[in-house]
């Protein structure tokens, strides 16, 4: 039996001051407890959170943390909030650069459950901005992390400081990555609202008939490329952090370089980055195939949504995109292929989305794209 498993991920991404379509507010100090709500995938009888400090440059403060069943908004279920400690203490400083794992936690968690999470800090600790995807709340200025419920609770729209939770469970487990930018991270989707292509796929793959049990952790960072820096490290940085560190990974979904093909040629906040060739995008793939291979990974490769009228659009990038998306499925580099393109794109033009799954921007899908493509999702990928 797995000792342990991935069940939830949120990848760390250093906070930024500038994005393309103003989507993300300028990060601003935080001080206080903050609590995070979190769906989890595969259940157990205990868990861990992994807490992260690795895109800081200072030792991050933690003066406490807590998890218990998620209730109603920021509430915690009754009689099941357990403090969180580290090493047997319930504070830990974390240096720069590093992450800390916390003792196992008792608790026992269902399939496809939410958490909630909170962390006190007790300095002021400049958070990442969130696209929307990730629900927060503030309870500012103090050590809230043993109240059931917040009466001041203020919304707050960052990235968690929980970057991982695994989980013991009841059995054997496939554990699957998803390795993306803003369309695997959540993208336009308000958490509140709807649900990314990851939780659909894993949501289906838990109402499976058979005895097989899975869990899909989301390792998705908006504005994330494959081997520029934008926001977050590139795909090819961030592998060994993010993916291959998965307890019991068995599986890796790739979907991204759609940004590596639409910054090329912009200029932001100074720095003009240069178009991007297919051989590179090629070479960047086999490279994570191959690093995933040595590790009895298998590896799925999703080709890249249309993105015509997006801001970054040109036809020589669209070139590109089809040109790759023609690599990806018939190259036979991966161990199976998602053609999300196929799903999302626009029958009357095969360069846009269709125009029911459009947030508006022409880059992102909306919900029902959202649907659309964690239900267009071969299961039988995962039969190995």
């Amino acid at each position: 039996m797995q000792k342990w498993i991935g069940t939830w991920g949120a990848s760390p991404a250093a906070p930024v001051h500038f994005v393309p379509l103003d989507i993300m507010a300028a990060p601003a100090p935080v001080q206080g407890t903050i609590r995070h709500r979190l769906r989890v995938s595969a259940g157990g009888s205990r868990l861990r959170l992994r807490l992260s400090n690795e895109t800081g440059d200072r030792p991050l403060l933690i003066g406490g943390a807590s998890v218990g069943l998620a209730g109603e908004a920021a509430a915690v279920k009754t009689g099941t909030l357990n403090r969180v400690s580290f090493g047997g203490r319930s504070d830990i400083a974390i240096i720069a650069g590093a992450a800390a794992v916390s003792d196992p936690v008792d608790i026992a968690v269902s399939n496809l459950s939410e958490l909630v999470v909170s962390v006190y800090l007790p300095l002021p600790f400049v958070a990442s901005p969130s696209e929307g995807v990730h629900q927060a709340a503030l309870a500012s200025g103090r050590d809230a992390v043993l109240e059931e419920a917040w009466r001041d609770a203020v919304p707050l729209a960052v990235r968690p400081i929980v970057t991982a939770i695994s989980v013991a469970p009841a059995g054997p487990t496939r554990v699957i990555v998803t390795l993306g930018d803003s369309v695997t991270d959540g993208g336009a989707v308000n958490a509140k609202d709807g649900r990314a292509w990851t939780d659909i796929l894993a949501a289906r793959l838990e109402a499976r008939a058979d005895a097989a049990a899975f869990s899909v952790v989301n390792a998705g960072i908006g504005g994330n490329r494959l081997v520029g820096q934008l926001i977050g490290p590139p795909a090819l940085v961030r592998l060994d952090r993010d993916v291959f560190s998965t307890p019991g990974l068995t599986d890796l979904i790739v979907l991204e370089g759609i940004n590596d093909i639409g910054v090329g040629g912009r200029t932001i906040e100074g720095i003009t980055y240069p178009m991007i060739a297919f051989d590179e995008l090629v070479a960047a793939y086999s490279q994570i195939i191959e690093r995933a291979h040595e590790r009895g990974v298998m590896v799925i490769g999703g080709t890249l949504l249309p993105f015509r009228d997006a801001f970054f659009f040109s036809e020589e990038k669209e070139g590109t995109r089809q040109s790759i998306n023609a690599w990806i499925r018939s190259a036979d580099a991966f161990d199976g292929v998602i053609d999300f393109d196929a799903v999302v794109r626009n029958p009357g033009d095969p360069s846009a989305l269709r125009p029911e799954f459009d947030t508006g921007d022409h880059l992102h899908p909306n919900h029902a794209a959202y649907r659309a493509m964690g239900q267009a999702v071969d299961l039988r990928l995962f039969e190995h």
